[in-house]
């Protein structure tokens, strides 16, 4: 395998073109389809092979899987394997694309095996999941401005179980949200060119998992199997997006000031991104518990809940036991934030030098 460094750009033809806006598109229509299926299980109940969340998740990585080949297949600029030369992040989609069939072959075996009842995070889902993150990356380096976006949408996607305002004074939510957000962030500020990049890459990814919130509820749906503990007539929508723009925010403010990517500056990024965080997130999801959070646009006050799950009224609308948030916990989540954030600061500059 060889590269070309000085013509590899995400920004040059072909792969700034239409086959890297289809390429975004299918990265973004990912993790919208995996929230759907979640609230598509927590109302209806029947996850069938080609029920209609599928269809679009399979459609998505089609998508991005064939844009990836015309890309492959027109290339003139970037890495060159089996004497084809393509952008990094055609290759990447395309590997996500097979790597998600081989997925999907290994989870139909895994359900005949094991049962549908095998839990949620067993190997098949972790292949996928690697596949959709893979897909996501690829975007990231094909438009570099707004791929970013997919990366920080399917973080809060594949965290959902922990993202329940009920779970957000758990020091676990915490040290997850510092172990992965300031990588995305920190490498999308120093990489990316206009202004406020990391802002721009937050405000996409949440954009992504509020039109789950606010659109899933408007489609009619209720459970077909038992038991039923909550009544439910239209899709549940998602957990509200955690408030990761923010902390984007400072990034792209102290990065821009420092012009490094030294240990430093991860320091200063990693501080204030768990301090922003916990501050602004701690709240607010006391908020997400209150009765002023019971309306369609934070779809919150402890109502929304899937129709199988057995829960108390008290257990709605508190905070669930878990890992107290003291020194030891905080140092850990500080730690996961200022080590993220140096690898992000790492991975940009080294996607800023490749680019050129």
């Amino acid at each position: 395998m060889e590269k070309n460094a000085h013509t590899d750009s995400p920004d040059r033809a072909p792969a700034g073109g239409m086959c890297a806006l289809l390429l975004l598109l299918a990265a973004v229509a990912v993790p919208l389809s995996l929230l759907w299926d979640f609230s598509w299980e927590s109302t209806v109940g029947i996850d069938r092979v080609w029920a209609w969340p599928h269809v679009l998740t399979y459609a998505a990585v089609a998508m991005a899987g064939l844009a990836a080949v015309w890309m492959i297949l027109c290339g003139k600029n970037g890495v060159v394997i089996f004497k084809l030369r393509a952008p990094v992040g055609a290759w990447l989609a395309l590997w996500g694309a097979v790597a998600f069939v081989a997925a999907f072959a290994f989870d139909r075996w895994w359900q005949a095996g094991y049962g549908l009842a095998a839990g949620i995070w067993h190997p098949p889902q972790m292949a996928k999941a690697a596949a959709f993150f893979t897909i996501a990356f690829g975007a990231w380096w094909c438009v570099p401005r707004w791929g970013g976006g997919a990366v920080v949408a399917m973080i809060a996607t594949v965290s959902l179980a922990h993202g329940f305002a009920n779970r957000q004074h758990d020091a676990f939510f915490y040290q997850l949200a510092c172990g992965t957000y300031p990588l995305v962030l920190a490498a999308v500020s120093v990489s990316c060119g206009g202004r406020f990049p990391a802002t721009r890459a937050a405000l996409l990814g949440m954009g992504i998992h509020l039109a789950a919130v606010w659109i899933l509820p408007l489609i009619p749906g209720s459970p077909v199997t038992g038991p039923i503990y909550n009544v439910r007539d239209h899709l549940l929508p998602p957990p509200f997006p955690p408030l990761i723009v923010l902390p984007a925010l400072v990034f792209d403010w102290l990065i821009a000031a420092r012009k490094d990517t030294d240990w430093r500056a991860a320091m200063e990024t990693g501080f204030a991104f768990f301090a922003i965080f916990a501050v602004a997130q701690w709240r607010f999801a006391e908020f997400l518990l209150s009765p002023a959070a019971d309306h369609w646009f934070f779809a919150g006050g402890g109502k929304h809940w899937p129709f199988f799950l057995r829960i108390s009224e008290d257990m709605r609308t508190t905070f669930w036991p878990g890992e107290i948030l003291d020194i030891k916990n905080t140092a850990i989540a500080i730690a996961l934030a200022l080590g993220s954030s140096r690898i992000g600061l790492w991975l940009g500059a080294w996607l800023s030098r490749f680019a050129r």
